[in-house]
């Protein structure tokens, strides 16, 4: 039967090859040569702009995935669907549920680093100490670091756009249930019979009976695609602030070249 499932499933996949867009590669414009004190920035910015281009990538490939299997559901039998839904439905839908948040801390964490080593240059009284360890890099350190470049307010709204409220909402919180709880299911199935809810002001709880029903396939997959150009919409404005950067580091880089040596 599995064979017989991928195969209706390769059949219909190219229906679904308009769904979100590519990110572009090697659309950096650093100067070459490069002065030594450029490194750091050259190198992380190579690896952060592949890297959120795969995430994003792989991000959108698995989306065109969940539709093409959305849109077969119908045709299959009982049997059908539930082979379906376990073997290749709910790890996609599951992975494509946590990849917005994911593609959000990375984007923080890649701006936070290249606003920082710019800024060691362009403020050079500017403390090292005001970039934390990886660990803690969130949005606070991206804000401290991209405060000084005018394009850092338009990346900054859309990358705090990525998995937002309505996401959070439509899907019961699943990124957070996933990661601490028990999160609804995919398709099919009730999670949460039994809820407590507790107040703080009383001391006491009260337990509440009911259930959570599982999240309908095709109202994810809308919900993704949507999260897909928010996705894209943060890259593009994370692009445009490296092209400041790139301005300021192929200016200084001119001039350092030009001193005697």
């Amino acid at each position: 039967m599995h064979l017989d499932l991928y195969r209706r499933f390769i059949e219909a996949r190219p229906e679904f090859d308009a769904v979100g867009k590519i990110m572009p590669y090697g659309w950096t414009n650093l100067p070459n040569p490069l002065e030594a004190i450029w490194m750091a920035y050259s190198v992380m910015l190579d690896d952060f702009a592949r890297e959120l281009a795969n995430a994003m990538n792989g991000f959108t490939l698995n989306v065109r995935r969940l539709c093409t299997w959305e849109s077969l559901m119908v045709s299959l039998h009982e049997e059908e669907q539930a082979e379906a839904q376990h073997e290749f439905i709910e790890p996609i839908a599951t992975l494509c549920l946590l990849t917005p948040y994911m593609i959000k801390s990375r984007l923080l964490f890649a701006t936070a680093h290249l606003c920082h080593l710019v800024n060691l240059v362009r403020e050079a009284d500017r403390p090292e100490g005001l970039l934390p360890g990886d660990d803690a890099i969130w949005m606070d350190s991206a804000d401290r670091q991209g405060r000084p470049w005018r394009r850092y307010t338009r990346l900054k709204t859309r990358i705090e756009a990525i998995g937002g409220k309505k996401l959070k909402n439509a899907t019961a919180d699943f990124r957070n249930a996933f990661e601490h709880r028990f999160p609804p299911r995919i398709g099919t199935g009730i999670t949460n019979f039994v809820t407590r809810d507790f107040n703080p002001a009383t001391g006491r709880g009260v337990y509440l009976f009911g259930g959570t029903d599982a999240l309908a396939l095709k109202d994810v997959a809308a919900l993704l695609v949507a999260e897909l150009d928010k996705c894209y919409a943060a890259f593009a404005a994370f692009q445009a602030l490296v092209a400041d950067h790139e301005t300021f580091v192929t200016a200084q880089n001119a001039a350092r070249a030009a001193r005697p040596s």
